[in-house]
């Protein structure tokens, strides 16, 4: 998920002997910072965010099972960036790292379940009495929470069809402070035009985000369309329907 406005190509191919250059780059690096800009997709998704361990040499990142980390003193507290696995997490953050380059963002946040990321979005970005202009043909547990669990806290929602995008900005109000867009939707595919809908979106001064799980960055990168986040489940196409997680 992309911060505010910092969450776009899929790169092209070099010729060979840029390329033998390039390899040989990424194998003499061993910080992830160190990795040149602009490769494929395909690089991003093996090797994005993945920093060798400078103690053993592992290529890969382990799983850190540890629930908390030791704190050498107060006045180092988060010194070496770590301290309570529910807020930050070694093998959380290079799985974020690596979101953030694929979906071509400043940086992510990974959560639970996709609804997770649903809610902390809401939860985030809106407060009682507030105005959400919401696709009328969002995911079921979309719609279902905003009806269920953040009307009744106040919080105001519009269904519209997203297809024409003088729907989303005739729903505008004066309170409104998000657009969510979903495309394409789930189950129906329906699409959005993600550019015209950024742009009415930041003539109003409202935040856009986009629910593009269906699509996967493959198909589709939101925020090269203007969005200001994007919403993954990752436990669908994008990690091939719960291979890894």
């Amino acid at each position: 998920m992309r911060h505010l406005n910092s969450l776009c190509s899929n790169g092209s191919s070099k010729a060979a002997s840029a390329s033998s250059v390039v390899s040989l780059r990424r194998c003499l690096s061993s910080e992830a910072s160190d990795w040149i800009p602009d490769v494929s997709m395909d690089t991003d998704v093996v090797h994005g965010g993945v920093v060798p361990c400078e103690k053993t040499g592992a290529i890969l990142t382990p799983v850190y099972m540890s629930t908390t980390f030791v704190q050498e003193s107060v006045d180092k507290y988060l010194e070496k960036g770590y301290s309570y696995s529910r807020t930050n997490n070694p093998t959380v953050k290079m799985l974020e790292e690596k979101v953030a380059k694929i979906e071509n963002g400043y940086d992510s946040i990974c959560v639970s379940t996709g609804m997770a990321a649903t809610a902390s979005c809401i939860n985030a970005f809106m407060n009682t009495g507030d105005h959400c202009v919401i696709t009328n043909c969002s995911y079921g547990g979309t719609n279902r929470i905003c009806r269920e669990q953040f009307v009744p806290l106040g919080m105001e929602f519009d269904f519209v069809d997203f297809t024409d995008p003088k729907n989303v900005e005739a729903a505008i109000k004066p309170n409104t402070k998000l657009i969510f867009s979903e495309s394409p939707t789930n189950p129906t595919l329906t699409l959005a035009d993600l550019d015209a809908i950024s742009e009415i979106a930041q003539k109003h001064g409202i935040l856009h985000v986009c629910d593009s799980t269906f699509a996967t960055p493959y198909v589709c990168r939101p925020l090269d369309h203007g969005a200001d986040l994007t919403i993954q489940s990752l436990t669908k196409y994008y990690d091939g329907l719960n291979i890894g997680t």
